[in-house]
């Protein structure tokens, strides 16, 4: 019986020991994985923020440039009194556009042209609009090629009459169809 209980210890120890170097194998393994992981990291760090200063230094410099080219003198915008009223016929109804338009320009020459020839700005104006289609108008990008019709023409009079084209936008702060 003596030498029953002796193998069974015997047994027991080395299922433990066993046990015990798998426990140190995966500690071991644990080990050397962390430390390549670590070494990686470390490595793509040092290449990834070596390489970052000197985008940062080039990143800096775009700035610089964005803020030079940035204009100096702020908007103005002289709104077009009063609202226009364009009448349409559309089909057998009458249809109507009421519009309130500001033209943005970043020089006083040009606000005082523009009040100068207001009258001659608002015949344009009226004479564009009406010549558009209705259903044209309700869409998008009909409002957006109005847009771009009023904004070319009002360059022409402006080049033409004031020897500038800085009317940079045609802005429809009311726009209403009915």
């Amino acid at each position: 019986m003596a030498k029953e209980q002796d193998l069974k210890l015997e047994n027991e120890e080395g299922a433990e020991e066993s046990s015990g170097g798998g426990k140190k194998k995966l500690i071991i393994i644990i080990a050397i994985v962390l430390v390549v992981l670590l070494a990686g990291g470390g490595a793509a760090a040092f290449f990834l923020l070596g390489g970052e200063d000197e985008d940062a230094e080039g990143a800096e410099e775009e700035v610089v440039e964005e803020v030079i080219e940035e204009p100096e003198i702020p908007a103005q915008y002289v709104k077009l009194k009063p609202e226009f009223v364009i009448g349409f016929q559309a089909g057998a109804r009458q249809r109507f556009v009421q519009l309130s338009i500001e033209l943005m320009t970043r020089h006083q020459s040009v606000v005082d042209a523009l009040e100068l020839h207001s009258p001659m700005i608002r015949n344009e104006v009226i004479r564009i609009v009406s010549s558009q289609e209705f259903n044209t108008l309700r869409t998008t990008v009909g409002r957006e090629k109005l847009q771009a019709d009023l904004l070319a023409r009002m360059t022409e009079l402006m080049e033409k009459e004031a020897s500038t084209e800085a009317i940079e936008a045609v802005l429809f702060t009311n726009f209403v169809m009915q």
